[in-house]
């Protein structure tokens, strides 16, 4: 949607010698002639209703302007619009005095300069686990900016202008220098360094415990190559979703094809990430850990896939043997060495059927697979947490005959056959738990379904917690909620997961899965709340166990 009405604007300056006229207010230059900005690294001119943005703007479009805390809907050339009163107005900034514009919105100022997002042509940090808001009338000040620009006797034509900073934040719209891909310095200001286990708990390098509460973005195991979404939004918004709801962590689902060469990503929109359209499927998952460790958010890297057609009940297919899986893994705990946001490797997802657990079939027995592939990766990378999924049955009479639970939710046999990683205290067992939403299962069909979950849950997956193997983390779980026992369901999960110490990692942020859903709606920015309301008393937003 745009305005019309420009009666009382002009940037006849520009378009009179050829440019365009900004979609915004930002000056970087003035002449004689008028005011100038920069998009797209083009010269474009200043509107003239931008010197009236201090006064009500609106009016020159035939609208009134809002009332101070109407939050704004829309941004196009003109400014930012609410609606109030069920009338469209235009939202006047306040001047940059240099006073904490962000108060008002319930938020403090920066320190610093480090942008991670923007939103109304405001700047927003994060310092100290919370978003604060930049000063641009402060950091300009930190600045140093020359502009070249060619004589307007001689052409129509302007030069790309160069800046140059003497300060190495990134209040300028120069990228940050990153030592390493996906690393930016200072990420990990929320939880420094690296996780280990002792017993059933996860402990920080002081020895803290830490709880893990976060959710799954997925798409990265797609033929999208990249987390589903940013073709409707800024990855900067989904990340400040995460965190503003007070989930610690993502994982973020992966395919081999993504380092397939030539491998491309789909649906990255150019409007609205024009710095992630371009990138390999690689880059992308830079970006994404980047922003994450930005705003004191964890990563761990799920290996979804083989191929981005559908999942295996195996470790391996024929265009993605054995070989193959543990290479990947170990390129990519090598790429991400050094850098505390990601924090593990979740091996495979989901094993099921023909995959056995202690059967000491080496072409079947996942246990061993994963003990093969876990030790492999802390030879290049000895930092990360070794995340072991079950598989489907527990028992074997041929293959599969024995007793069934999820796909990845069946870990009875760790009690006889115990991951084995030449480095234990990286250890991290995962199952995935779901609803009748997504299979009608015999123990939903009970009188006292769902206040029989908890007997089964120590049966297939509680007890390594309970008895102090090791950490169990419920690598998914989720429900579409679509009656009273469902949400009894969840409610009792979060209840004994928090009572058992067991950490999770929810499915899922996105709206486009078929039997759960996620908690955003297919607008990508509307929260169910009564989803994330049910999960809030399992979160732990700065990770240390309550």
């Amino acid at each position: 949607m745009s305005f019309i009405g420009k009666a009382f604007s002009s940037c006849t300056h520009a378009s009179n010698q050829g440019y365009s006229c900004c979609k915004d207010c930002t000056v970087v230059y003035e002449d004689e002639a008028g005011k100038w900005g920069v998009e797209n690294d083009q010269w474009c001119g200043i509107d003239t209703t931008c010197e009236s943005q201090s006064d009500c703007w609106a009016a020159a479009e035939g609208f009134k302007c809002c009332s101070p805390g109407v939050k704004s809907i829309l941004t196009d050339s003109k400014g930012s619009w609410g609606i109030e009163n069920d009338e469209w107005c235009g939202i006047v900034d306040q001047k940059d005095d240099g006073s904490c514009w962000a108060t008002a919105q319930g938020y403090g100022c920066c320190t610093g300069c480090e942008a991670i997002m923007t939103d109304d042509n405001r700047k927003w940090g994060f310092e100290n686990g919370n978003w604060c808001g930049i000063i641009d009338s402060v950091c300009n000040k930190q600045t140093t900016t020359t502009t070249t620009i060619k004589s307007r006797t001689t052409t129509t034509t302007k030069e790309r202008i160069t800046t140059t900073s003497s300060s190495s934040s990134t209040g300028s719209n120069e990228p940050s220098t990153q030592t390493k891909p996906g690393w930016t310095p200072g990420n990990d200001q929320v939880l420094p360094g690296y996780l280990s286990t002792k017993g059933r708990y996860i402990v920080d390098e002081k020895g803290r415990k830490v709880k893990l509460a976060g959710i799954s973005w997925f798409g990265g195991e797609t033929t999208n190559l990249s987390p589903h979404g940013l073709w409707a939004k800024p990855l900067s918004h989904f990340i400040k979703i995460i965190k503003d709801l007070g989930y610690n962590h993502i994982r973020y689902p992966w395919t081999n094809e993504m380092l397939f060469p030539g491998a491309k990503t789909q649906s990255v929109d150019q409007l609205q990430n024009p710095d992630l359209a371009d990138l390999t499927p690689l880059e992308v998952m830079d970006a994404v850990i980047d922003a994450c460790g930005k705003a004191g958010i964890k990563v761990y890297l799920d290996r979804h896939r083989p191929l981005s057609g559908g999942q295996s009940e195996l470790w391996y297919v024929a265009k993605v043997d054995e070989d193959k899986w543990i290479e990947d893994w170990q390129f990519l705990a090598k790429r991400y060495k050094g850098n505390p946001t990601v924090i593990g490797a979740d091996l495979h997802n989901e094993p099921h059927g023909t995959a056995c657990w202690g059967c000491g079939e080496t072409k079947r027995d996942w246990r061993l697979a994963a003990e093969r592939c876990g030790n492999a990766i802390h030879k290049v990378n000895p930092d990360w947490l070794i995340i072991v999924e079950g598989n489907d049955h527990y028992g074997e009479e041929g293959w599969q005959k024995g007793e069934g639970y999820w796909w990845g939710g069946m870990l009875k046999g760790v009690k006889e056959n115990p991951v084995r990683l030449n480095t234990p205290n990286k250890l991290v067992y995962s199952a995935h738990d779901y609803d009748k939403n997504v299979f009608m299962q015999d123990w939903f069909k009970v009188s006292n379904f769902p206040d029989n979950m908890p007997e089964i849950w120590d049966d297939k997956w509680g007890y390594i917690a309970k008895e102090d193997i090791a950490p169990v983390l419920i690598g998914e779980f989720g429900s579409l909620l679509m009656d009273n026992k469902d949400v009894k369901w969840l409610q009792n999960l979060i209840s004994y997961m928090n009572k058992n110490d067991v950490h999770w990692t929810f499915w899922c942020l996105n709206p486009n899965s078929g039997d759960t859903e996620g908690i955003l709606g297919y607008d990508w920015t509307t929260v169910n709340t009564k989803k994330d309301n049910i999960l809030t008393p399992g979160k732990a937003p700065n990770f240390l166990l309550k």
